[in-house]
């Protein structure tokens, strides 16, 4: 479990990461949380489209940016 979780922090940080924190040493935690639970979806069988639903929630109403449902999709279907 713990090399998923850490996959998902990756992966979340250096191909979603919505607010452009990648490289920044100081934020490599910052969408821990959004792993953890993404990573419960995925233990729970939660479909892709469900996922990707859940990342653009978070870009759109979390962060009140403008989601990219496309590209929370293609984040979904990797792991």
């Amino acid at each position: 479990m713990i090399g998923e979780l850490e996959e998902l922090k990756s992966l979340l940080l250096n191909d979603w990461d919505p607010i452009g924190v990648t490289g920044i040493p100081e934020a490599v935690d910052e969408y821990d949380s959004y792993a953890l639970h993404f990573h419960g979806m995925l233990a729970a069988g939660t479909t892709v489209e469900a996922v990707a639903e859940y990342l653009n929630w978070v870009v759109t109403v979390r962060m009140e940016l403008t989601g990219n449902l496309a590209h929370g999709h293609e984040i979904a279907k990797r792991p």
